[in-house]
């Protein structure tokens, strides 16, 4: 998928927040890459497929909506490590 992201696993909690790259995977419909988890109700942190925009959206399964929570992955990181994630 040509993405180079550094994965990020919360011993906390314990869920891999940002997948190792190998671990990347389209969703579904394919418009999006999945990089990782929130560890809750199936949702999914994801960017768009195909796309320079590395904006990180938090994905909620059981309402199909995307909801855009992070500039990137390394801010995806820096807001789940200081709490700042609310889903």
């Amino acid at each position: 998928m040509g993405l180079n992201i550094d994965a990020y696993y919360c011993e906390e909690n314990q869920v891999e927040v940002v997948l190792a790259n190998d671990k990347f995977h389209l969703s579904p419909d394919r418009n999006y890459v999945v990089i990782g988890y929130a560890g809750v109700d199936g949702i999914e942190f994801q960017i768009k497929n195909n796309s320079e925009d590395k904006t990180v959206f938090a994905f909620y399964p059981i309402e199909e909506e995307h909801i855009e929570i992070a500039k990137d992955a390394a801010d995806l990181v820096i807001k789940w490590k200081n709490g700042e994630i609310i889903l």
